[in-house]
């Protein structure tokens, strides 16, 4: 036979054997959810049909418990009169139902009556409170006063004792809402859940209570006849008829339309293994949940056919599968490469693997990319002469010698210089790793490489704050101090000396803290000028307009001093001294590129007339001095005799910005 011809037939065995194993897998998993769907259908089917069984368990108690309800109904509206011992004679002869805990007679009293049914409890023995009502704490006490009552006249406990005689069901609303429903329609009503009122050391129960009105002989209601029912009990004898019901929860709730899911019209809500019936108890709505699972036995059984199914039909698929096995495994690890790959070229750092050498055998295509190349050309370069790393600067011999050492068995990380790029000169973090071999030296290394412009240089910002915040400590101490000095030698008392230097020196706070506010990036003009006004309680007085403008802290410091000055100035002597005086503030930018001159100009009118000083006090050497030495400007003071005008000209390339504020879009640089 050919050998080609041979290697196609064993290609063809190949590909069968898989298809016929996927085939046996496919149709065992099938047959697999086909017998467990079919179980749990059946099951879901006989728990079902137990429901219905316990749901007529507990509508065969209530019947009965309404039926003996009815009897206690008759004999009230015959015999109203009916004493204890006579109830207690009555009762058995109509017999016990599980689950119902007791019957009874609520007698309906007006106020006139009050008095003579207590004699009566009082006569029988059966109440010394009389009408009595529980307070907060559910103790009993006394009934208040009120139009009528409801209490209980005689009463049958099944289970042991009797229910307290006197007790008015009117005072509790958990059971007048129920009792005033079966008066006003004449033929019953029934409670919510409640709490039964029980004995001191008797543990709580709660249930449901059916009342149905006593009618006399002329149609009046003269009481309710009452059936009260454990729901514990109700419910776990309820439950003894199937082994698949686990739970019975039962709520009585106000008729609502609910859509129905099922054929059967009393089922309201319906899944696998729990169903809620709706079904209707003297005038209102019981809806009754019934939960369970499958026996023990039965889930045993099922899982246990569905595993049979399955270990059949796989190891009929595991004996195919190993023809094809070796195949497989080929296909899969030429997979892997391939998904290898497809991560390398999705990952944004840049990826080379390189030999000991540092030639490079492999790249992703972040790598290819950021040297301008195709992948092909860069393998088999050294990883050094690569054109991403800049070049003249020791860069690449500093990468040649990471190489190096970690060829040795080191792992090396380093930051290199790349080329610049649309005037960027991008930063990359360089980590080399040796690949470790089952013996000997490493043969491979893979080096990876991310671009960390941006945190080297929030770095150098950073460090550049830094600086200048120290220079600006040091520059306002030696402001401070000739400021001390020269107030003093201006003053000549120490009030007088105290209130200018508080003064300046509280200027200069305010000005620190709107500086920090912006991170020592600057201030806006306006903000530095508008917070000193507020100093001298006379911003109603000032109108103050000019653009939008950035200025350094150094630049925002002196305008905060000169604002200061020319307010003190103003509220001491001129505008600021007369309420109808007025200051009128603005600046503005001219010029263009490097000779723009920013102009402010602070003018006073409207106050006393101005005569020119005959000699300079401090503010004024302080306003003029310290804007031409510290910011190359001038300063321009003229004494009109309508007001006062200071005129301040600064170059724009002392006083903007140094360090850009976020979002903004001034250029980064350095304050000499």
């Amino acid at each position: 036979m050919p050998w080609h011809v041979g290697l196609g037939a064993i290609g063809v065995v190949l590909f069968s054997a898989r298809i016929f194993t996927a085939v046996i897998v496919a149709l065992t998993l099938a047959a697999a959810v086909f017998v467990h769907i079919s179980w749990q259908r059946s099951q879901a089917e006989a728990f079902l049909a137990d429901s219905k069984v316990a749901l007529a368990n507990v509508e065969m108690v209530v019947d009965r418990a309404s039926l003996i309800v009815r009897a206690v109904q008759a004999l009230f509206a015959e015999t109203p009169d009916v004493t204890q011992a006579q109830f207690e004679r009555f009762v058995p002869i109509i017999g016990r139902v599980a689950g119902v805990r007791g019957v009874a007679y609520y007698r309906l009293v007006n106020a006139a009556e009050r008095e003579s049914f207590e004699a009566g409890l009082a006569d029988q023995r059966l109440s010394p409170l009389g009408i009595w009502e529980l307070d907060a704490q559910r103790q009993p006490r006394r009934a208040g006063v009120r139009d009528r009552y409801l209490p209980v006249a005689t009463s049958y406990v099944f289970s042991a004792g009797r229910l307290p005689h006197g007790f008015d069901i009117l005072s509790d609303p958990e059971r007048s809402d129920g009792a005033l429903a079966a008066i006003s329609n004449g033929f019953g009503s029934s409670t919510d859940l409640v709490r039964f009122v029980s004995a001191p050391d008797e543990q709580e129960v709660r249930g449901i209570i059916l009342y149905r009105p006593v009618l006399s002989r002329t149609g009046e209601v003269i009481g309710l006849a009452s059936g009260s029912i454990e729901i514990e009990r109700l419910l776990q004898s309820a439950m003894r008829s199937s082994a698949r019901v686990d739970a019975i929860d039962l709520k009585v709730g106000k008729a609502e339309p609910t859509p129905n899911p099922s054929d059967d019209p009393r089922i309201v809500e319906q899944s696998a293994f729990s169903v809620t019936y709706e079904t209707r108890q003297s005038g209102r709505p019981w809806y009754i949940t019934i939960s369970g699972s499958p026996p023990l036995a039965e889930t045993i059984r099922g899982y246990g056919v569905v595993g049979l199914v399955l270990l059949a039909g796989f190891g009929a698929a595991a004996a195919i599968h190993g023809y094809g096995k070796a195949a497989r495994r080929g296909r899969q690890v030429r997979a892997a490469q391939r998904k290898l790959r497809r991560t390398l070229d999705g990952l944004e750092p840049l990826v080379w693997m390189i030999t000991a050498d540092g030639d490079v055998v492999e790249v992703n295509r972040a790598a290819s990319t950021a040297c301008g190349l195709a992948p092909e050309e860069v393998v088999g370069s050294p990883i050094w002469e690569l054109p991403i790393w800049k070049a003249g600067s020791g860069e690449r011999t500093s990468l040649q010698a990471a190489v190096i050492a970690a060829a040795a068995g080191a792992d090396r990380r380093l930051d290199i210089a790349g080329i610049e790029r649309d005037g960027i000169e991008p930063v990359y973090d360089v980590s080399i790793r040796p690949i470790a071999e089952e013996s000997g030296p490493p043969a491979h290394l893979a080096v990876s490489a991310l671009d960390v412009t941006e945190r080297v240089q929030a770095s150098a910002t950073l460090r550049l704050i830094m600086r200048e915040l120290d220079h600006r400590m040091k520059n306002t101490l030696q402001v401070i101090q000739g400021i001390i000095r020269r107030t003093a030698r201006a003053h000549g008392s120490v009030d007088s000396f105290e209130q200018a230097l508080l003064g300046r020196i509280g200027t200069m706070a305010r000005a620190h803290g709107l500086l920090a506010e912006e991170r020592w990036m600057g201030a806006d003009l306006r903000s530095v000028i508008l917070q000193e006004l507020e100093s001298f309680d006379e911003s109603q007085s000032a109108r103050v307009s000019g653009p939008p403008l950035r200025i350094h802290p150094r630049g925002a410091l002196a305008f905060s001093m000169a604002v200061h000055e020319l307010g003190t100035n103003a509220t001491k002597y001129g505008a600021l001294s007369v309420p109808q005086g007025r200051v009128a503030i603005d600046w503005a930018l001219e010029g263009q590129d490097q000779d723009r001159t920013l102009i402010f100009t602070w003018r006073e009118s409207n106050g006393p007339r101005v005569q020119e000083p005959t000699q300079r006090g401090f503010g004024s050497l302080l306003l003029e001095r310290s804007l031409a030495y510290d910011l190359d400007g001038q300063t321009e003071m003229q004494f009109h005799p309508e007001g006062v005008v200071c005129r301040i000209t600064l170059p724009w390339d002392r006083v903007k910005p140094a360090i850009a504020a976020p979002g903004s879009t001034l250029a980064v640089g350095v304050i000499h």
